[in-house]
């Protein structure tokens, strides 16, 4: 077995994880398990959000390293079960490193949801979220569109591989914006409730859960990074929030 083919294969496969959203601890147990199967028990890997280093001494001694950096991220839960199982399979079976290539190519070959899936679900998300935080029907049904306007800037924004933080910046103070608009106008009612509704979107929920689960974990670098992404993200809805807002609302009362 080429070990260096072993070394790459294996991690490439905990940095699809890290890519996909998986916690650090699944990340570097992943690797190390599928290495000790391959009869390298004593590997080292270390990994942080942005990057994962692994290495490994062949039989006269000599060590091999790989460091893989990640650039970016996003939630997916279902490629992060099908990179797990194929874990598994690699742990229990050992199969040839041209089979793992097969699989892991196929499961990084596979289609997400389409761009009216993702824009639909997203408004859905907006207006269910306005009427559960207390939001009026009519309230609900303006936030399903300001929802998908939100859903094109984002994916604009993406295409130009804006910063994140510019576009929670530019997202919240688009939402916040129409939907003051749409009270001032006599459409809605609660605007609040439409500002919080849609703003559930762009809310790092899962990274503020992980961020807790790293540190209980002892990945207190991992945990720290997470938690700085996490607050500029907080702080980036907030910013765009307040100067739409504040912005509007100076322009109601002067004219």
């Amino acid at each position: 077995m080429n070990n260096d083919q072993l070394l790459e294969i294996t991690t490439e496969i905990g940095w699809r994880l890290l890519q996909s959203g998986a916690e650090i601890y699944r990340v570097e147990e992943s690797i190390r398990r599928m290495l000790e199967a391959y009869g390298f028990p004593e590997a080292e890997v270390f990994s942080i959000p942005s990057c994962i280093i692994v290495t490994i001494n062949d039989e006269t001694g000599h060590a091999l390293t790989r460091l893989k950096r990640v650039r970016g991220s996003s939630l997916d839960f279902d490629r992060i079960d099908r990179l797990n199982n194929l874990c598994r399979h690699v742990c229990s079976e050992t199969p040839k490193l041209e089979q793992i290539r097969q699989s892991l190519d196929a499961i990084m070959g596979k289609k997400d949801y389409s761009f009216w899936t993702r824009m639909f679900f997203t408004a859905s998300i907006s207006a269910s979220f306005t009427l559960f935080y207390g939001g009026a029907f009519h309230d609900s049904f303006v936030s399903f569109f300001i929802g998908i306007l939100l859903f094109l800037l984002m994916t604009m924004l993406d295409r130009f591989h804006t910063n994140s933080f510019f576009q929670n910046i530019f997202g919240s103070a688009l939402v916040a914006g129409l939907s003051l608009l749409t009270t001032q106008l006599g459409w809605t009612i609660h605007y609040d409730k439409m500002i919080i509704g849609t703003l559930m979107n762009l809310v790092p929920g899962i990274a503020i859960t992980n961020v807790m689960r790293d540190i209980l974990g002892g990945d207190l670098i991992a945990g720290i990074i997470k938690l700085v992404e996490s607050l500029m993200v907080a702080a980036g809805i907030a910013l765009g929030a307040g100067m739409a807002l504040s912005t509007l609302r100076y322009l109601f009362l002067t004219v």
